[in-house]
């Protein structure tokens, strides 16, 4: 890609950014600047908000926590202990072994034999051995006469549990000691576990089975609902109910901190491609103040954050309104929108959740966008718009939170109120500071600037009447034309009023302000006479700084003339001598509003010189016509993005104006 001039580097030509490598530098330091006080903010407020107030899993609860917006959800706990409850009355499946039922009944038949008694435990064995003949012969008689009728039955295919009862209810009808019975009671129980036996694996698979069927539970938590009491233990599933409902973990969000500097970096690279007038110039004030008014939002969004991190949207209220009165739309609107949703996400470090605030901010810059079309002139006016932008947005997002998130309380309410009072009074106590710290203008000071009292105003007035008249038309061509084309009107009438200030060091050396008939340039030198009109500019810039006018003042002091030649004394001097000391120095008009004022008074004045020929409005139109062929042939037009069609609704503008201007004295010049 071709690189173009006056740009470091090879950006798009529609997108290109006049940088220096000096206005580089500074892009650079202020973005870290930025990306260090993100990261110091997010930080900070996790310290303050989360750090020893969190919950975290495996401790106690340190507070009590209430379910803040209804929820669904699917109570894993409970589900799982319902599971167990089933799986536990599964104690065990029993396979039964038939091979070995022969063997037992061989043994029952012949219990009398010692022989047999192999297959007894030696404990049991050593009891029969040791009890008189006849008394172990009643117990072995019993045994084997109960236990082959249990064979018979099939009883030894019950569980456990049911086979040690039915050998205690057989066994209660035998006239036998308890003692003895309890002998008979080991024989035959120890002899049907060779033919019942637990099998684990079928166990387990029917336990599972049971747990398969229990279907998951699920609850629904209305607002107020305890979650859990200070003290209690947080479960696993209970600290997903309250990440759910954005109630801060102890830990510190390293994932979220990282996203939130990757988003606050790239954003910061956003304003090289998008038609964002500020960065395009290379004036490191107006870097410097757009930052500033970044970090004054998120600083506020901040603040707002740590008495209740559901409203930090609302602290980019002030930095919404310096933007629209102080910059172009696109760039006000882009510093409230995604200034004002990075400011959430730093501001609230302690959940995701509470990035539900973002709607907030959006809301806000929307309506700004909207109320601020019409730039207000006074201070009350500029308060009662910010507060409507507030108080409607705040409505809005309330609405919203109360069917989709929680209804909100008196209090909250209150709170707001005063939230917003308290920044729109920020916001009209800072915008004078802001204004004058970094040379920026907003329409309260522009009507300020061009009230009659003003005292530059008034010396113009009193000291320069035909240049003040002069200044007055001119005035009133150029913010017409501005209207027409959707300039800063209000800009246009400050620059024109103050655009030829530099005549009052020699306002008789101006033929507006000279007596009819008199020139003091008949007995000058042309090269002298030239000398005092060109130094009027200067003159005018070092006036303009005395006074202290801003620099968007000065522009129009500075370019109005652009770097067109005086050629009537060029002429008049012969052609002798360099052409470029009977030119202006410039620079070219760089804005509309101040190629309208270039316009507008090269207009008035060609109108003023043809005098009682202007009767038509043909020949006005024609005059205006050639006034602007003029300046686009001599280039004067080639650093402003003005079209055809802009041109032609100038003229048109022009032609209009001026007709009404004369039309009395055309009136009176038929008659």
């Amino acid at each position: 890609m071709k690189k173009r001039k006056g740009t470091t580097r090879g950006y798009p030509k529609n997108v290109a950014v006049a940088l220096s490598g000096s206005s580089l530098r500074l892009e650079w330091l202020l973005r870290l600047f930025i990306l260090a006080l993100a990261g110091g903010l997010f930080f900070w407020g996790w310290r303050l908000d989360v750090a020893d107030k969190g919950f975290k899993v495996g401790l106690p609860s340190p507070r009590d926590y209430y379910v803040l917006s209804e929820i669904t959800y699917l109570d894993e706990d409970t589900t799982r202990q319902l599971k167990e409850n089933l799986a536990s009355r599964v104690l065990g499946v029993k396979v039964i072994d038939f091979s070995l039922v022969p063997i037992v009944r061989a043994v029952l038949e012949d219990i009398d034999n010692p022989s047999s008694w192999s297959y007894l435990p030696e404990g049991l064995v050593n009891i029969l051995k040791a009890l008189p003949s006849s008394k172990r012969g009643r117990i072995l008689d019993v045994t084997r006469n109960i236990g082959l009728q249990m064979l018979s039955l099939d009883n030894y295919s019950s569980s456990s549990t049911d086979l040690r009862g039915d050998l205690w209810k057989y066994l209660a009808n035998a006239n036998l000691p308890i003692a003895d019975k309890n002998i008979a009671y080991q024989i035959l129980s120890y002899l049907f576990t060779f033919v019942v036996e637990t099998d684990s694996e079928t166990t387990a698979l029917v336990r599972e089975f049971y747990k398969s069927s229990v279907e998951l539970v699920e609850k629904v938590l209305k607002p107020g609902t305890l979650l859990v009491k200070k003290g209690e233990l947080i479960t696993p599933g209970i600290a997903n109910l309250l990440r759910l409902q954005g109630y801060p973990e102890s830990r510190f969000p390293n994932m979220q901190l990282a996203m939130v500097l990757l988003m606050v970096f790239l954003w910061s690279f956003l304003h090289r491609y998008t038609d964002l007038q500020e960065w395009r110039q290379t004036s490191t004030i107006r870097m410097t103040y757009f930052a500033t008014l970044l970090i004054l939002g998120w600083v506020m969004q901040f603040g707002v954050a740590r008495v209740n991190a559901l409203y930090s949207g609302i602290g980019t209220l002030p930095i919404v309104g310096w933007g629209y009165l102080t910059m172009p739309y696109i760039s006000a609107f882009y510093l409230g929108l995604s200034g004002g949703l990075l400011g959430v996400m730093i501001s609230s470090s302690n959940s995701f959740a509470y990035l539900y605030s973002m709607f907030l901010a959006v809301l806000i810059t929307v309506l700004a966008h909207a109320v601020f079309k019409e730039r207000p002139t006074t201070q009350g006016k500029a308060f009662l718009k910010i507060e409507l932008v507030g108080f409607v947005a705040v409505a809005l997002w309330y609405a919203f939170s109360g069917v989709f998130y929680h209804v909100p309380l008196l209090r909250d309410m209150l709170f707001v109120l005063l939230l917003l009072f308290c920044l729109g009074g920020i916001f009209i106590l800072l915008l004078p500071l802001i204004e004058r710290v970094f040379d920026v203008v907003s329409p309260i000071r522009l009507m300020e600037l061009t009230h009659p009292s003003n005292a530059l105003l008034k010396r113009l007035q009193v000291e320069a009447p035909g240049t003040y008249h002069h200044s007055m038309m001119v005035s009133t061509l150029a913010e017409a034309a501005a209207e027409q084309i959707r300039a800063n009107a209000l800009l246009v009438r400050g620059g024109a009023y103050y655009h030829d200030i530099g005549k009052l060091k020699r306002p008789q050396y101006f033929i507006e302000n000279q007596i009819e008939g008199e020139n003091v340039h008949d007995t000058l030198s042309p090269s002298l006479s030239a000398l005092i009109i060109l130094s009027h500019v200067q003159e005018g810039i070092n006036l303009a700084k005395e006074y202290g006018l801003p620099s968007a003042m000065i522009d129009f002091i500075a370019e109005h003339h652009g770097t067109t030649c005086l050629s009537y004394f060029y002429n008049k001097a012969r052609r002798n001598g360099d052409k470029d000391q009977y030119c202006y120095p410039g620079p070219k008009p760089r804005s509309k509003e101040t190629a309208l004022l270039m316009l507008a008074d090269s207009v008035e004045a060609a109108v003023r010189a043809l005098g009682p020929s202007v009767l038509d409005i043909t020949t006005l139109d024609d005059a205006v016509k050639q006034v602007i062929e003029v300046k686009k042939q001599e280039g004067q037009l080639d650093e402003v993005n003005l079209t055809m069609k802009d041109l032609s609704a100038i003229r048109q503008a022009f032609v209009t104006t001026l007709m009404s201007m004369y039309h009395t004295r055309w009136v009176r010049d038929k008659k």
